[in-house]
């Protein structure tokens, strides 16, 4: 099996493959990339860097992309002279363009001449002595064999040495087991079921990225510029950390402003109930200070409410309700400020959330 580059590199040709592959089985084909089938080892590192999805798996390649597979390969045993591609950032510094590149680099390599093979003429046979006077027993001459033609040397394809994989390069497989634990922890949230297990593995494998990072690049922090500048890798792995640890962040912040709006309803409802409550107790008091004035047709003068309030039998229910309604204000005011309380910790809980995206974000702009 081998990785197929279709339709979709016409248009693009961005070269972000060449930087990751780590046997440089990428050549310039005039008008796209192709990759030699011989040489790739299905590392499957450029298919998730392509920004136009234009390499596939041959099993893979779309039916309106077929005609690609032969393109590739009958490409590679058509050209005698293969020429490596060229990463993006060698093209970037040397301000070239990047089809301009592919088309030169096919026509060069056309143009090249070819080994003109020249047949070594076999060298004409001396001649025999005359022989002796005396009478001696004559022995035959056998003829001289010609001397062996020499086949010409064909000149090898040439192609530019390759540079296995070492400290500039993320390795292949720790990338992909981070953007399958990425993809799983969003599949995960998505159904709302990302256990603590999950959080705790995403953000041991961002600490396993940066830590590769930092081991390559000599410091801990480096902005995406001086990543990309070294190894596209460098820059696609920091970025994936990055992702890790939004997505779980973004867990973190639910859960806990789940927990505190929780707490704040609980808190409002307690309030309201202790609210009620008082208010129903302050309506009984005043039922009780004003029935006998009312039912006399007596004005409510301070004079007549003071008096309905020292009545031998009015005040000790006035001073039962008024103790239960002092008791129960008190606790409506504690409430009240839980609510305020708990309101300010969920306020706190989002601004912190905002100020670390807002970080985030320019860290981000800065790399």
């Amino acid at each position: 099996m081998t990785y197929v580059v279709a339709e979709p590199c016409l248009s693009t040709i961005d070269r972000a493959c060449v930087e990751v592959c780590p046997v440089a089985c990428f050549y310039e084909g005039g008008d796209q990339l192709i990759i030699h089938p011989a040489e790739c080892v299905d590392c499957d590192a450029c298919r998730p860097v392509c920004p136009v999805s234009a390499i596939f798996v041959e099993s893979e390649v779309p039916a309106e992309w077929h005609s690609f597979i032969a393109k590739n390969a009958e490409f590679v045993k058509g050209t005698p002279n293969l020429v490596l591609a060229k990463t993006k950032t060698e093209v970037e510094e040397a301000h070239q363009d990047t089809f301009a590149v592919c088309r030169e680099a096919v026509a060069a390599a056309a143009a090249a001449p070819a080994a003109v093979a020249v047949e070594a003429k076999p060298e004409p046979a001396p001649a025999p002595a005359p022989a002796p006077a005396v009478d001696a027993p004559k022995v035959e001459a056998k003829p001289a064999a010609p001397p062996a033609v020499k086949k010409p040397e064909v000149p090898a394809p040439s192609k530019v040495e390759v540079k296995p994989a070492g400290p500039t390069e993320l390795a292949p497989a720790l990338y992909r087991r981070g953007m399958d634990l990425l993809r799983e922890v969003v599949a995960l949230q998505e159904a709302g079921r990302l256990p603590a297990e999950k959080v705790q593995e995403a953000e041991q494998m961002a600490k396993d990225l940066r830590a590769e990072l930092t081991k390559a690049m000599g410091k801990e922090n480096s902005v995406l510029a001086d990543l990309e500048k070294k190894s596209i890798t460098f820059r696609q792995g920091e970025e994936l950390a990055r992702a890790l640890l939004r997505a779980i962040e973004r867990i973190e912040f639910e859960h806990a402003f789940r927990a505190g709006r929780q707490k704040l309803m609980e808190y409002v409802g307690g309030s309201v109930v202790l609210g009620v409550i008082t208010a129903f107790i302050g309506w009984m008091t005043a039922r009780i200070v004003l029935a006998k004035p009312l039912s006399l047709g007596l004005p409510l003068t301070p004079s007549v409410l003071m008096s309905a309030i020292l009545d031998s039998e009015t005040l000790p229910l006035f001073a039962a309700f008024s103790a239960l309604g002092g008791i129960l204000s008190l606790f409506c005011l504690g409430a009240l400020i839980a609510v305020c309380r708990s309101g300010q910790a969920l306020m706190g809980i989002w601004r912190a959330r905002e100020q670390k995206r807002l970080g985030l974000r320019s860290v981000e702009a800065e790399g």
